[in-house]
């Protein structure tokens, strides 16, 4: 590496999806901002089948978890809304962020390198 100095960003989306969906789903005409209520995106509501994949600030509240059961998450707050995931929407998200950053992480590196755990 000799003089060269190693540049880290990092940057954390909390609860992406769920902030998507509900900037969507405003846009769309919607008069409800899932942001502002316990909210969650995951599974499928009917079948009340899968786990928590992001959830809102009102929805940490009730201490729901990513990764928990759509049942236990209902089960800490009954009045729960909760949303089927939208991929495509989300796809369209993360490349517009990812186009957003381009421009400041090249100013640092020719060779950009991004990792997403979660």
């Amino acid at each position: 590496m000799g003089n060269s100095k190693r540049v880290i960003f990092h940057i954390d989306v909390n609860s992406a999806y769920l902030s998507w969906e509900a900037v969507y789903r405003l846009q769309q005409g919607d008069t409800l901002d899932l942001r502002n209520i316990p909210s969650i995106v995951g599974g499928d509501p009917k079948t009340r089948h899968g786990i928590v994949l992001a959830k809102s600030i009102p929805a940490k509240k009730y201490n729901i978890k990513t990764g928990e059961t759509l049942s236990d998450a209902l089960n800490k707050c009954p009045n729960l809304t909760i949303i089927s995931p939208s991929y495509g929407l989300y796809m369209k998200g993360s490349n517009a962020g990812f186009g957003f950053l381009s421009f400041p992480v090249m100013s640092f590196s020719s060779v950009p390198f991004s990792m997403i755990l979660d």
